[in-house]
């Protein structure tokens, strides 16, 4: 087991399910789990956290997730046309579908989710 399902681990076992997920602890935790790890992006993230009024209590949605992810996708130099256009069918998708608050036992499910994407994405050479 590597850092990253460790820590996952320990806060699907420490963290009631129901507890509601703060925007705060959303960007820490995908940094922390390595979703968001590019540099640049984790300075966006945490850019963005310092301009909300209260980041602390201010509770995570699912609308607010999938914008901040499409967000740092976009901002991504990897990313090209098609993963934006597929982007935009996703956030389409989610005009029409009433928000939710995220709860850890919500996020942390698609935290488990993004890690496994990314081991399984074939290795880059140098």
């Amino acid at each position: 087991m590597n850092e990253e399902e460790t820590i996952l681990t320990l806060l699907q076992v420490a963290v009631p399910a129901n507890t509601l997920l703060t925007v705060s602890a959303e960007v820490k935790i995908l940094e922390i789990l390595g979703v968001v790890s590019n540099p640049e992006l984790v300075k966006a993230m945490n850019l963005s956290l310092s301009l909300m009024p209260s980041p602390s209590t201010t509770s995570a949605t699912m609308k607010g997730l999938v914008q901040l992810l499409s967000a740092l996708i976009r901002m991504n130099p990897k990313t090209d046309k098609t993963h934006h256009a597929s982007l935009d069918k996703l956030v389409a998708s989610f005009a029409s579908t009433p928000d939710v608050a995220l709860t850890f036992g919500t996020f942390l499910p698609i935290c488990e989710s993004l890690l496994k994407a990314r081991h399984q994405l074939p290795k880059r050479r140098s």
